[in-house]
């Protein structure tokens, strides 16, 4: 058979996902068996303003992976796709559109034009991340795509609000927020990144005490009290210390702890908040810690998640000096107004500075929040915002995790320690968001303030009486739609399944329907879905909610497992970012080692822990395609004809003539042993998320145990026309390619295809009347005991070790390639009738041309020697073969090199202050190759011995 050199990954990714989707491997319905047992995914859905990275080619890779093995063993499995919305993303999508190219902003066009254009968008440049994952050979059902904001989801999130806001479980409240002043909106305490800055400031401030009883005039305190109130000029002060000057603007009263004998005499009094011409109390209060800075509080309830629960204490004024941009307002006085926070911060002290009222200034590390997408730092606002009680639904999430273990964590350590650590101190969920791009609020109000909250507008106005109203101008935040992702995609609508959108239905049930029986929904069908796969980032946004959610309106597991990937991280070992520079683009790997390369790559690193990337590895895994296409090129070009139709049998014809005529060499023996045993582990592996080793299994196999030897042993028979032996190579290559597939889609299917025979006969028997594809096989489970044969493959291993031994003395002594040498093997009866059994073989692939086999060694003492496994001796005499005076020289040199080496190491390693500071990986490389100079060091001693 003609088969092309070189493996042109671009071509078959291209020709064979394009007849994948258009044949409907991706959809349950390819599944003819009506009891076959579901496996669903749902993926976490990617942001319409997004493009592939890394972190979607790890997750979305392990999915396939599952989806793939699910499928080939018969599972009816469904992996639905889907994108998000994305609010505040697309929101600056468009605000930049408009700006670049018309010179207007959102409030130029108004919100309904807004939103238009924010549709528009999305149908323009939404879909690049899902072409991408196309190329990605994702074997996702793309009838079943949904988007957050489709009308079915839409509805269901709509109806989970009115619910929850009927149950009480949703209210409107005002509350110390996160406010981004660059995207104005509120964020969730997850959205908010805690940066740590070293070269932050804590101010101490001076406010005049007025109304001083005579008791403490002058400033007459206790000596040994620590910062009592100043004095200066007969006037006392209450120093009090922040890092955000500027809020003072908007303080409202100075807290003391009402047991803090320093300041307990003043409680009650009054103080001059500077630059306000305003007074404020001095109050009591438990919350303030006396050992930080003065042990005197400045309190602004509207700026201050912690001032705010002492103002409710105390019934303080709450007064917001802010914007929603950042910058001061009227309520922060005249000279302030309209100044940028930071700059009025700058102008705060400067004043303070010239009335004598700043009492100093001290370097002070200090923690920022940060929005997590622009980065901006974070105003705490008091602000009137909706909100989920989150009480019951935590209760929930925590009494499946304790009675059921649900959701399952790998690695377990430390996701669900944290995971439950984070639900016992769960906090109500901010879900409004000022923005128009989004599920917007289904609330409207009358003229009067009065709440109506309801599915449409039309309700609305029914339960207002034929009111005019007007509705919430907030969307909901975006995770709370992804919230309901687990079960909304189903076709759950909050108005029953049999709402759901027709083409969520199998086809064989809509027949069946057609004669009035009542089709099973997706929802019915596909939930609880097998397992999610996410990053450790999104755990407590998405994963929780969805645990919460579901359970709490389906009744249901969203899931049982949940896989929690590593971050990649750049070649620098640095998190991937525009502004490191040291991104690596998904298509370029693809474009550059093929897909199949960079997905078995980011397989065999999917481990849960962060990696970093390594470019030598992924090329790794390209030369391992290349070697798999060369071997199959090499059988179907050398094979025999046989007697047997091998294109008209299925697979049980294949198995019995296998076992009745199959050859049974030594090789034959071992090879099918280790075939059934690697099955076994690689599916073991899968069943416990250990993709790193299931890579590692069937790259052994593939490389090592068939190309570097079975094909090594059979190469004579095949060219030779032997049609037992290319029988038998072929079927041990199609079971080996049917495991490689869930890793390596395009590469499998393009030489299955060519195989002798291959035809949906082969297909698992739900899939007989399909399209031949090797996704359609039945995936090797390895069963027990079958083919299984220890003692070839303990033979084996002792032909191997000897073609080993001998050729790492061919290297290590320099001897030609063209010179054949002599082998003298000494071991036991046994030893010595396995070794004559395979003599051919070990003389071919050890270049010897006589193999001598006795109880003990009597050979030259120029000789190299070597152990074998089981003890015997292995020599081979080097007199004729080597200049020994040259070599030793050689040999020699070569140990004085390395010697050199490891004094410069052994110097670095003893070198404590080098230890401690240098990276530790650095470190580890060091003493690893250390390790290795001293083992080389040994071995080139023992050769210039055997010179002697």
């Amino acid at each position: 058979m003609e088969i092309p050199k070189a493996y042109d990954p671009a071509q078959a990714e291209q020709d064979h996902y394009e007849r994948w989707e258009k044949s409907g491997f991706f959809r349950p319905e390819i599944n003819e068996d009506p009891n076959a047992v579901k496996y669903s995914i749902v993926i976490p859905p990617p942001n319409v303003t997004g493009s592939l990275h890394m972190g979607h080619a790890l997750q979305h890779t392990i999915m396939d992976v599952l989806i793939r093995w699910k499928r080939m063993q018969g599972f009816r499995t469904l992996w639905l796709p889907g994108t998000d919305h994305a609010g505040i993303s697309v929101q600056r999508k468009v605000a930049e559109q408009l700006r670049e190219e018309e010179g207007t902003t959102p409030l130029d066009v108004g919100r309904e034009e807004f939103i238009r254009r924010a549709w528009a968008w999305k149908e323009q440049y939404g879909d690049t991340i899902t072409e991408q994952m196309r190329r990605e050979g994702a074997s996702v059902d793309w009838s079943r795509h949904r988007f957050t904001m489709d009308e079915s989801l839409s509805t269901a999130v709509r109806s989970v609000f009115v619910t929850l806001y009927n149950e009480g479980w949703i209210y409107k409240g005002l509350r110390i927020v996160n406010w981004c002043p660059k995207d104005k909106t509120v964020l969730s305490d997850l959205e908010v990144k805690e940066e740590t800055k070293k070269d932050g400031k804590l101010y101490y401030l001076k406010y005049p005490v007025l109304s001083v009883p005579p008791a403490v005039a002058g400033g007459a305190v206790p000596s040994d009290e620590k910062s009592p109130p100043a004095t200066a000029g007969g006037t006392d002060f209450l120093v009090v210390a922040t890092t955000r000057p500027e809020t003072m603007l908007g303080d409202t009263a100075v807290a003391v702890h009402p047991k803090d004998e320093r300041y307990k005499h003043l409680i009650g009094k009054i103080v001059d908040l500077p630059l306000t011409g305003r007074e404020i109390p001095i109050v009591g209060d438990d919350y303030v810690d006396p050992e930080f800075g003065t042990g005197a509080v400045k309190v602004t309830p509207a700026h201050d998640p912690n001032d705010y629960q002492i103002g409710l204490r105390h019934d303080l004024e709450q007064l917001l000096v802010m914007n929603d941009d950042g910058t001061m307002n009227a309520a922060a006085g005249a000279d302030f107004d309209g100044l940028d926070r930071f700059k009025a911060r700058e102008k705060v002290i400067e004043r303070f500075e010239e009335l004598g009222l700043l009492e100093r200034v001290e370097d002070y590390e200090i923690t920022l929040p940060v929005c997590e997408r622009c980065k901006t730092v974070v105003e705490p606002i008091l602000s009137d915002q909706w909100f989920v009680k989150m009480d019951e639904m935590r209760d929930m999430a925590l009494e499946l995790m304790r009675t059921e273990g649900v959701p399952h964590f790998s690695p377990q350590v430390p996701h669900e320690k944290v995971y439950t650590a984070w639900l016992e101190n769960l906090k109500d969920w901010t879900i409004s968001r000022q923005l128009w791009w989004g599920h917007q609020i289904p609330a409207w109000y009358d003229d009067d303030g009065n709440t109506y909250v309801a599915m449409t507008a039309e309700e609305a106005k029914e339960k207002a009486g034929g009111k005019e109203l007007k509705q919430d101008q907030d969307v909901l935040d975006t995770w709370f739609s992804s919230g309901l992702w687990a079960f909304s995609t189903f076709g759950w609508t909050g108005k029953g399944n049999a709402d759901a959108p027709s083409a969520m239905r199998a086809e064989p049930e809509r027949k069946r329907a057609d004669e009035g029986v009542r089709v099973p929904s997706d929802l019915d069908t596909f939930l609880p879905t097998d397992v999610l796969v996410t990053g450790r980032d999104i755990i407590f946004l998405w994963v929780s909610r969805m645990i919460m959610l579901t359970k709490k309106f389906v009744d249901k597991k969203a899931f049982e497992d949940v896989i929690v990937t590593g971050t990649v991280l750049g070649k620098d070992g640095k998190p991937m970012s525009k502004s490191r520079k040291n991104g690596v683009d998904p298509i370029e790997m693809f474009d550059k080692f093929g897909v199949d390369a960079t997905r078995i790559y980011l397989a065999s690193i999917a481990t849960g822990a962060d990696i970093k990337w390594n470019d030598l590895l992924i090329e790794t895994y390209r030369n391992f395609a290349n070697k798999i296409w060369n071997a199959t090129r090499f059988c179907l070009m050398n094979s025999g004809k046989s007697d047997f139709d091998w294109s008209t049998a299925n697979e049980s014809e294949r198995k019995k003539y296998h076992e009745e005529r199959g050859p049974h060499t030594l090789a034959d023996r071992w090879i099918n042993s280790r075939l059934s045993k690697t099955a076994k582990a690689l599916n073991k592996a899968l069943e416990n998320y250990q993709f790193h080793e299931a890579v590692s299994l069937i790259y052994h196999f593939f490389w090592d145990e068939f190309c570097d030897w079975y094909i090594e042993l059979k190469k004579d028979e095949i060219t030779a026309g032997n049609v037992l032996a290319s029988a038998h190579i072929f079927w041990v290559l199609d079971i080996a390619l049917r495991m490689l597939h869930p890793f390596m889609p395009y590469l499998t299917e393009e030489l299955w295809l060519k195989l002798p025979g291959s035809s949906n006969d082969l297909h698992h028997s739900a899939y007989r009347d399909a399209e031949a594809s090797i996704m359609l096989t039945e995936f090797p489970q390895g069963k027990s005991g079958e083919f299984v044969d220890d003692q070839a493959e303990a033979e084996m291993q002792l032909v191997i070790d000897t073609i080993k031994r001998v050729r790492n003395i061919r290297s290590e002594m320099n001897i030609k390639p063209s010179d054949r040498v002599e082998i003298h093997v000494a071991g036991s009866a046994e030893t010595q009738g396995i070794l004559a059994a395979n003599e051919a073989q070990i003389k071919k692939l050890a270049r010897a041309d006589k193999l001598v086999l006795t109880d003990s060694l009597a050979v030259p003492k120029a000789s190299a020697k070597a152990v074998l496994t089981g003890g015997a001796e292995i020599a081979v005499p080097l007199e004729g073969l080597i200049d020994f005076d040259k070599e030793r020289e050689r040999l020699q040199n070569q140990i004085a090199k390395l010697d050199t080496e490891l004094q410069r190491l052994n110097g670095q390693l003893s070198n404590a202050n080098f230890v401690e500071r240098a990276p530790a990986e650095k470190v580890q490389e060091l003493r690893e190759r250390k390790n290795e100079i001293e083992h080389q060091t040994t071995t080139l001693n023992a050769n210039v011995i055997a010179l002697e």
